[in-house]
Formats: C-alpha cells, sequence, structure tokens
C-alpha cells in the first residue's frame, strides 16, 4: 500500500512529518479547548503545559483549532503523495517547504514569551522541515521534479469563473498571510478591541483568551501553503492537479463545518466585526475552492487520478468528499457537546 515511495529513507521522513502532523493537528482541531488549559479536567493529546498563572493559559483555543484544520489538509497532502506516489509532486512540497520555514522563523524570532512556556513546537517545526525536505531531495530520481524545469508562471487557466475565483483565493491568501506573519500584533488588536466590555469577560478556564503573537503567525504560515497552492494551479494549469487541490478542499470544508458547529455550540469567535468577516471568509474561501476545482474538471484537474495506485471516476472523490464531511459534522459536534459538559 506504501509502495509507491521506493527510496526507504524517503518514505521514512515523509511518513515521520505525516505522522507528526496528523497528532497536532487532531490534539488541535478536536482538543484545542483543553490544550490551551492543559488538560484541566478535560482529555487532550497534548497540551502547552500552562498553570493558570501563566500568560498563555486559556488563549486562543479557537484559533489554535484553526491552525489544526490547515495542519490536517497538509497531513492529507503527505499521505496522497506516500499512496500515490511521488511523481510531479513538487506542486505540493515547495510550498510547504516554504510554509514550514516561514513558521520556523516565526517561531523563533516570537518574544511574546509564549514559547519560553511550551519550547517544544520551537523544535518539533524545525526537525518537520528538515525531514520534509530530506524526502523531497530523496525522491528527485523517483520523479518529484517532473515538470518543474517546464514550469513557466503565468495565467494558465481557460475558464474565467475558475480563474477569477482562484485569483480572489490567491489575493485574499496574501493579505491574510503576510498580515499575520508579519504584523500579528494588529491583527490580534482588531479582534479583541481595547476598551470592548466582552474582551475582559473571555472565560480562560475555557479557552476563550485572546490568542499569542505567534499562534496568529503560525496561522499565516499555514494559509500561505494553501495561497501558494493556489497559486500553482492559477499560474501552472489545471492538468493533473488533483493532489493539490484535494487537500484544500477537505480543509476548508472541516473549517467550514467547524465554524458553524463553533457558533452554534457558541465556542466560536463572534463578538468583534473581524471575528464574524473571518468566519465568512472560511466558508468563502470553501466555495472558492470548489467552484475552481469542479469548474476545472474540463481543463484536466483530475487527469491521472488514483487511489491506491488505481485510476478512479470524478464520482468517486465526490462521493468520498461527501462522505468526508458528514463524518467531520459528526467528530465536531460529538467533541463540542463533550467540552460544553465539561465546561
Amino acid at each position: 500500500m506504501l509502495d509507491k515511495i521506493q527510496s526507504m529513507p524517503a518514505k521514512l521522513c515523509l511518513g515521520l512529518t505525516a505522522l507528526v502532523m496528523f497528532v497536532y493537528s487532531v490534539n488541535f482541531m478536536f482538543f484545542a479547548d483543553c490544550y490551551t488549559i492543559n488538560g484541566t479536567e478535560c482529555f487532550a493529546i497534548l497540551t502547552n503545559n500552562a498553570e493558570s498563572t501563566d500568560t498563555i493559559y486559556g488563549n486562543g483555543a479557537p484559533e489554535t483549532a484553526f491552525n489544526g484544520i490547515l495542519m490536517f489538509g497538509i497531513f492529507l497532502s503527505s499521505m496522497i503523495i506516500l499512496f500515490e506516489g511521488p511523481k510531479g509532486k513538487w506542486t505540493t512540497m515547495i510550498p510547504v517547504m516554504i510554509g514550514l520555514l516561514v513558521m520556523t522563523i516565526a517561531m523563533w524570532m516570537d518574544d511574546s514569551g509564549a514559547l519560553d512556556i511550551n519550547t517544544t513546537p520551537k523544535y518539533v517545526v524545525p526537525v518537520m522541515l528538515i525531514l520534509y525536505a530530506v524526502s523531497y531531495f530523496l525522491m528527485k530520481e523517483e520523479g518529484v521534479n517532473d515538470g518543474l524545469s517546464d514550469y513557466k508562471p503565468g495565467f494558465n487557466v481557460d475558464d474565467k469563473i475558475a480563474g477569477a475565483a482562484l485569483v480572489i483565493l490567491v489575493l485574499t491568501g496574501l493579505f491574510y498571510a503576510l498580515r499575520m506573519v508579519f504584523n500579528p500584533e494588529s491583527v490580534i488588536d482588531q479582534g479583541f478591541p481595547a476598551g470592548a466590555d466582552w474582551v475582559d469577560k473571555l472565560d480562560q478556564n475555557l479557552g476563550e483568551g485572546k490568542p499569542s503573537t505567534v499562534t496568529i503567525a503560525v496561522s499565516g504560515s499555514l494559509i500561505l501553503v494553501y495561497t501558494l497552492w493556489a497559486g500553482m494551479v492559477l499560474t501552472k494549469g489545471a492538468s493533473g492537479q488533483w493532489s493539490v487541490m484535494h487537500p484544500s478542499l477537505f480543509a476548508f470544508i472541516s473549517v467550514t463545518i467547524g465554524t458553524y458547529v463553533g457558533l452554534v455550540a457558541d465556542t466560536a469567535r463572534n463578538a468583534s466585526e473581524a471575528a464574524q468577516m473571518d468566519a465568512i471568509t472560511g466558508p468563502l474561501v470553501m466555495l472558492l475552492v470548489a467552484i475552481s476545482y469542479f469548474r476545472l474538471r474540463s481543463e484536466g484537474m483530475e487527469d491521472g487520478m488514483t487511489f491506491q495506485g488505481e485510476e478512479v471516476e470524478s464520482s468517486w472523490f465526490t462521493n468520498g468528499l461527501l462522505i468526508f464531511a458528514l463524518i467531520m459534522g459528526a467528530l465536531f459536534t460529538a467533541t463540542s457537546i463533550l467540552w460544553n459538559n465539561v465546561g
């Protein structure tokens, strides 16, 4: 099943990065609230090691959950390479390496003190970057760079609606990513206005406290990966780019489901105008990704689409996407109910 990569060291390196990304993504997606309060009277796979007197205790659970969903999409992209092979997957891997590099720099340059309490991510992310990069270079002889030498960036999408959707995705993604990475303080200030009564009433025991700058910077570096993936489809063309678009579809469907469940369960941010705009942006991005994907089927989006090495029809993915949405909806609902019972 995992014989599509011939190099065992490459397989191990990529598999390790996928495993770490999976653990962190599941922990953040479903247990972010408990993660931020160091597992106090609740369950989390990993916790932030914060005591109730620490500045990071109970802060940024919704933002951490968002990061977990985006990490899950990157995990899926690695699994596609492991199961379907590395040929031509530079389109997936180069954006991921750029995102991990930006995340590493953001973490090591952060002076908020958040990572002085929970230092593990400062070391895990650069190690993941190294392992991922090593797997990339080890797979060069297996065709991971096929098509890279012929890549000539341009507007290579014929469908005008899909092209417009991709342009919006790239511009919106760059706006969010660059602002979050380079000026996370302004993002926090806008989302949690000084003097607003509701800000002082946020319950840190429920993970409602405002996020740290490093949490926002991590969001920006993850968004950058998805932005580069959208840009890749726009500038390279749609042919065979299903492996780039599938993780984006799965991730932002999950973002939409998580946002909706959070609003119903009253765990989502919705008090400030910035938070409300963010809540709208997630489903909008999902819609734009879906429009781009399905309209570009006629331009070869699903050329060479396989599952465990066997070619599959378009209907297979459509049905799989619907089943995935139902499963994620059930999981988000279940964990919200459990957390509300704890809270």
